[in-house]
């Protein structure tokens, strides 16, 4: 799954990642050409602030986790 996000603020980023960690498949984030960064990676998801658009990529469905994102 590919979905768009917004996670603009530090306690939105803080809040993202420590989801993403209790979760036992890799996620990630991407700027859907050039960058990607591990979703559970506190420092890789504050350099995601400087992108444009930001995506969560997982293999298994986890909208139901990141849906306020």
């Amino acid at each position: 799954m590919k979905a768009k996000i917004n996670i603009d603020t530090l306690s939105a980023i803080n809040k993202f990642v420590n989801i993403c960690s209790t979760l036992k498949c890799p996620v990630h984030l991407t700027d859907g050409s050039q960058y990607t960064v591990s979703a559970k990676s506190l420092l890789g998801a504050i350099a995601t602030t400087d992108w444009s658009e930001v995506y969560v990529v997982c293999e298994q469905d986890i909208r139901s986790h990141i849906e306020e994102f």
